[in-house]
């Protein structure tokens, strides 16, 4: 059996549905991106305003040693954690993303070789 035109509009409409489906994740996704590091540099900026006071608060050089060096030890903790959140969204969005591509591509690719293999 050969495509005929109304085959040809259904699998194009299909495509279509994929294409928006992958673009509304998309969007999605980077608007999840945008939401995150916009909390991220508020937390960070009032973090920085936290630090600074306590540090001019240290009465002793020994003192503002041991602020400095817990507050590096906390910013590198916090960078581990924030690069896994960061990780965990973009597989996430990947997945997302890509999914309905994935779909699409498991019911045209036997559709494709069954129409190659009766062309042949």
């Amino acid at each position: 059996m050969n495509p005929t035109f109304p085959d040809f509009a259904a699998l194009n409409q299909d495509n279509l549905d994929t294409i928006s489906k992958t673009n509304t994740a998309a969007a999605k996704g980077f608007e999840t991106f945008t939401k995150y590091f916009v909390d991220l540099a508020s937390k960070s900026y009032e973090d920085a305003i936290t630090a600074g006071k306590q540090l001019a608060a240290a009465k002793t050089v020994i003192e503002f040693v041991q602020i400095q060096t817990k507050l590096a030890q906390e910013a590198i903790e916090l960078a581990l954690e924030e690069g896994k959140n960061v990780t965990e969204l973009t597989t996430t969005l990947v997945k997302d993303v890509t999914s309905p591509v994935t779909e699409r591509f498991k019911i045209a690719v036997p559709v494709a070789t069954k129409t190659t293999k009766k062309a042949a």
